[in-house]
Order: C-alpha cells, then sequence, then structure tokens
C-alpha cells in the first residue's frame, strides 16, 4: 500500500512534466485497473484490512505500467492467482475493468462462510495479512452493495460480471498436507477438540465460542486502555515509561519475526476450524507475547512471584486465554508458546537493568536518545517492510518521542476516581475515533491514516489527561 502510494504521487506529478504521459490511453482520472474473475459462476472477491470492506483484485497504475499489467500485478498480490487478462469489460470514473482467466486451477475451500463465500487459500499471496484479509468466490446476487468498497459502482460490477469468461473451480475440504509437519498434529488437535465440544449438544459448540471470544477479548489492545491508566494509579509514570519500552520492543520484535518466519493461522489450511475472524501470520503470537511482558512486569513489581494465591489466580486466567484462543482456531499452540518466550526475555532483560547500580534505568528510559533510536529503527524497518502496521508503530514511536521531551515528571499518581475518569475517556475516544474512521472506508488512503495515527491520538489524549489532572492535584497541595 505505502509503495504504491508513493508511486500514484509520482504518478500524478509526472504528468505536468513527461511528455510520454500523453501515451497513457487511460483518462487522468481513471488511474486503478481492476480483474473480474468468475470461476463456477462466482465472483472473486477480497476482503481489505484497511477498509474492512469487500473488493476487487486490482489496484492502482503506477507510472511506466500498462493499466492490463497491473491489473495482472495486483490479481497476483492479493489473490495469488496468475491471470491472463482479456478484453475490457467496462470503466467507472475512476477504474477500469478486465475480462481475467486464472492462467491455473481455482482452488476453493467446500465450506461457506457468512456471506456464502467459498474461501480461496491465499496464504502465498504477497499481500496476505498486509492488504488483504481473504478472498473468496461468491455470488454477485447474493451481496449486498453496502458490503462493496464502492456501494454506488456495485451494479455495474455485476453487469461486468455477467459479460465475464467462465471457469471451473475445484473444491476442497481442506489443505493439511499443504501445512508443515508440526502445524499439522496441532490441526488434529483442534479438529478433535472442536468436535468433542460440539458433541455435548446442538448449541455447545455456539456458546462455548461466545463464552471464548469473551474472554480472549482481554488480551485485545482494547486491555491497555485500561491497563495504563491502572498501572498509573498503582504505581507511577515511571513504571508506565517501563511497561511502553518493553511493550514496544516486544510488538517490534514478533512482529519482525512474523514476517520472517510468514507462517498463517491454521484456518488458512481449515476453515472449518475459524470460529472468528483471523488473518495474518501467527507465529509468534503478539497478543500472548505483549500479555506475559506485562505480567513479569507486574509480578516483578508487586513480589508476586512464588506459589501464591495471585500466582494460581493469574496462570488459571491465562491458561484460558491461551485455551480459548486455539479453540477459536486463532492461533497454534507453538505460536503462543514461542510468543510468551519472548515476553518474559524482553521484560526480563529490562528488568535486569533496575539491579545494575551504574544504570539509572529511569534517566535512560526518559532520555531523547533511546526513543530516538527505537523510532530509526522502526523507520528502518518500515523501508525493509512497507506494512501498515510498522507504518503505525513508527507513528506511535514519533508521538512517544516528542513526548518524552515535554512530560519528564516522575512522581505521578492517579487517584481511583482519576484513573476511572481517564479509562472512560479513552474509551469514548476510541469508539469516536473507529466510527470516524467507517465514513472514510471507501478510501484506501485515508483508511491508512485514520489506521496510522490512532494509537498517536489516544497517547496524546491520556497524556493530556494526566497532565491536566495531576496539575491540578498539585496546585491544590501547594495551595
Amino acid at each position: 500500500m505505502l509503495r504504491q502510494l508513493f508511486f500514484l504521487i509520482l504518478y500524478s506529478i509526472s504528468l505536468f512534466v513527461s511528455p510520454t504521459s500523453a501515451a497513457n490511453p487511460l483518462p487522468e482520472d481513471v488511474k486503478g485497473a481492476l480483474c473480474i474473475v468468475r470461476a463456477d459462476d462466482k465472483l472473486v472477491l477480497i476482503h481489505e484490512i484497511l477498509t474492512n470492506k469487500i473488493s476487487l483484485p486490482g489496484g492502482t497504475v503506477i507510472e511506466g505500467e500498462s493499466p492490463k499489467l497491473a491489473a495482472q500485478r495486483e490479481t497476483w498480490e492479493e489473490t495469488g492467482l496468475v491471470v491472463t487478462v482479456g478484453e475490457e469489460l467496462g470503466r467507472t470514473d475512476t477504474a477500469v475493468f478486465y475480462d481475467c482467466v486464472s492462467d491455473s486451477e481455482v482452488i476453493a475451500f467446500s465450506m461457506t462462510n457468512t456471506l456464502d463465500g467459498n474461501e480461496l487459500p491465499i496464504w502465498f499471496a504477497p499481500h496476505y495479512g498486509v492488504e488483504v484479509a481473504s478472498a473468496m468466490i461468491a455470488n454477485p446476487s447474493n451481496m449486498s452493495a453496502s458490503l462493496y468498497r464502492y456501494p454506488s459502482q456495485w451494479k455495474e460490477v455485476a453487469e461486468f460480471y455477467s459479460r465475464a469468461t467462465d471457469q471451473s473451480v475445484v473444491y476442497v475440504d481442506q489443505l493439511i498436507d499443504s501445512a508443515p509437519g508440526f502445524r499439522q498434529l496441532e490441526l488434529s488437535w483442534m479438529v478433535d477438540l472442536q468436535s468433542w465440544i460440539a458433541s455435548f449438544s446442538s448449541a455447545s459448540r455456539e456458546t462455548t465460542c461466545e463464552v471464548a471470544k469473551l474472554v480472549t477479548s482481554i488480551s485485545n489492545p482494547t486491555f491497555l486502555l485500561f491497563l495504563f491508566p491502572f498501572v498509573m494509579m498503582k504505581f507511577d509514570s515511571r513504571f508506565v515509561y517501563r511497561l511502553f519500552f518493553s511493550i514496544t520492543a516486544t510488538s517490534l520484535m514478533v512482529l519482525v519475526a512474523q514476517q520472517g518466519f510468514s507462517l498463517p493461522r491454521p484456518h488458512v489450511y481449515m476453515p472449518i476450524t475459524e470460529l472468528t475472524h483471523s488473518f495474518g501470520f501467527s507465529f509468534p503470537s503478539l497478543p500472548i507475547a505483549i500479555w506475559f511482558c506485562v505480567m513479569t512486569f507486574l509480578f516483578q513489581r508487586t513480589k508476586s512471584f512464588g506459589l501464591n494465591r495471585v500466582t494460581l489466580l493469574t496462570g488459571l486466567v491465562t491458561l484460558t486465554v491461551m485455551f480459548c484462543k486455539f479453540f477459536l482456531g486463532t492461533v497454534f499452540i507453538l505460536d503462543m508458546s514461542v510468543g510468551a518466550l519472548l515476553g518474559v526475555l524482553v521484560a526480563w532483560h529490562v528488568l535486569r537493568l533496575e539491579d545494575n547500580p551504574e544504570i539509572d534505568v529511569d534517566r535512560l528510559l526518559t532520555s531523547k536518545g533511546v526513543w530516538f533510536t527505537m523510532t530509526a529503527i522502526t523507520a528502518v524497518i518500515s523501508v525493509i517492510w512497507p506494512l501498515p502496521v510498522f507504518t503505525s508503530w513508527l507513528a506511535i514511536l514519533i508521538t512517544a518521542s516528542a513526548l518524552v521531551m515535554t512530560f519528564k515528571e516522575s512522581d505521578i499518581r492517579f487517584e481511583r476516581q482519576q484513573m476511572l475518569f481517564v479509562i472512560l475517556a479513552l474509551l469514548l475516544v476510541d469508539q469516536l475515533y473507529l466510527y470516524l474512521g467507517t465514513t472514510v472506508s471507501f478510501s484506501g488512503f485515508w483508511s491508512l491514516v485514520f489506521n496510522t495515527f490512532h494509537y498517536p491520538l489516544l497517547m496524546l489524549t491520556f497524556i493530556t489527561l494526566a497532565r491536566k489532572l495531576t496539575c491540578g492535584k498539585r496546585a491544590k497541595q501547594s495551595a
């Protein structure tokens, strides 16, 4: 997405300075090329990550590229299908649509999803987990126009589809044999577990699924909206810096590892195991890595290590969360185990600094050098892997670097009422921001912008409230 946006900017500039731009057969306002792939009287569609909308495979025509080549390239990157681009089926104000036929067999899972579509195995596609969450073949007549990225164009898409070349589809129940050997064993365990729970009653599977979704929600990013105000009340802002630094380091390490190993989630091999929506790579597990990192810090600060009630309760909750994630088919046991190990190791290395009398940990983690270095490292990673998630982390670290230079108070603590107020305020801002994001879901660029500035906005809100609440408290004490 970032690379395409960059080329789009260069292309727009070249219209004014390059005489060869007139050779482009497309009007200046038509900058996209899309493929209509018809298979078994169904249409190949993709589920976009940034916009959370259904779309056709295709994208921006970059400088020096023909529209047909752009449609072919984007279809491969988004669906893993190598297609031959045929005749033009039609145009809209911004894009041209081509009749595309896959050069190889189209393979789809026989099980239908919630949209009555058949999922395609696309975990090997270059943009899987980056721009595209999934791909499927579905009957356009069964799809609501509101699900499409450009609802007003859905009738035109259906008309283009009716004139496209049809081709056959090979349906399969599962692709376990395509998974690595160490994955196949866990897949069999997952299927056995889900079948065993479903055997109790007709509603046992659905009930357990809803409970599991509720349990796993405590490991979602929203959990941090509760965590940091709580830490500010229970401890102080110095501990917040340590925790945030460790979470940042853990997240970047895990995300880089995920791109390096490129091991997808269970449902890409067996869609029947997917009981909740998930996408991308899962090795190591990022939520579990952050969970263990945070728990290690809290246990060390409260001196709760050892055989006691707190340890047993936390262990039970942790195992329950991991069990529910495995049951829902979102992650493998090995993914969670390695994620837990990474989270503990990062926390342990940061905590070791506290035992070194030559290092002032508080001064170190509130210094500009540390955060500028983290920002520079993330910028390099973003160049190597120009992914939205790394762009978001780059924005987060730029914000953190700016805040470190302006917010260095080390003795700030919330009262209980202040903590509750900050949590409610953060939740309100979060929900309002997510709602505003839906208003620009038609645009990949603006969806990327909204996604990038989501957490920096929450950080600024948290720090602003912390300053105002604690400054008022100090003013009363001095009076």
